[in-house]
């Protein structure tokens, strides 16, 4: 099985940089241009999507609808793909998480994937729950492409532990909004993976 994995266009707090997790906030004028120049970039490809799982936090689930009326297919609402939780931190700025809570910033953001914020999910196990949906999906789905859009952050653990084994090197996995990655999952086994494909962004301002 052939796996797109896609992260939601900008939002006004990516724009920010307000922490959002299972927080939500609207698309921007420049998310609505990068949903549409990912699907542009898709249809151009020899990818042929038949199934698309998507979060069903807004900002994601609105990517899921754009791509499933494009490629014609169902769309499912997959709450394992929600973003990491992280807690009492969400609406807060970065910046401000950074100075006033300069070890947790580290911790969560670069260090430390075991890391749980108060009231959340570690990057650990917030990755995880995908890795076990994908794993569920590939013993039982008769597709052999399907598109999964889902968050930065979480995306990050995932791509870690599918190129790497592992989740250590999750920093190494940051991406674009509306960028995406592509693996094949054979047997539980992945391979082939290229991440954060972000060449269809650079046309925009």
């Amino acid at each position: 099985m052939k796996v797109i994995l896609v992260r939601h266009a900008e939002t006004e707090w990516n724009m920010r940089g307000i922490i959002q997790g299972h927080s939500d906030s609207p698309l921007t004028h420049r998310g609505l241009r990068e949903t549409s120049a990912l699907l542009a970039a898709l249809a151009a490809s020899d990818h042929q999507i038949e199934y698309v799982y998507a979060s069903p936090l807004g900002r994601a689930w609105q990517m899921g609808q754009r791509l499933a009326e494009h490629f014609r297919c169902s769309l499912t609402a997959e709450p394992a793909l929600k973003e990491q939780a992280f807690g009492e931190f969400e609406g807060m700025s970065t910046d401000l998480f950074g100075q006033n809570h300069q070890n947790e910033a580290h911790a969560l953001f670069e260090r430390d994937a075991d890391y749980c914020p108060p009231g959340g999910e570690s990057l650990a196990h917030a990755s995880q729950r995908v890795m076990d949906f994908l794993y569920r999906l590939e013993a039982t789905s008769r597709h052999q492409t399907v598109c999964i859009v889902s968050h930065g952050h979480v995306s990050q653990g995932v791509l870690a532990r599918l190129n790497e084994g592992a989740i250590v090197n999750f920093p190494r996995y940051a991406q674009p909004n509306a960028s995406y990655s592509v693996f094949d999952l054979i047997n539980g086994q992945c391979s082939a993976v290229r991440w954060g494909i972000a060449t269809h962004l650079l046309k925009l301002s």
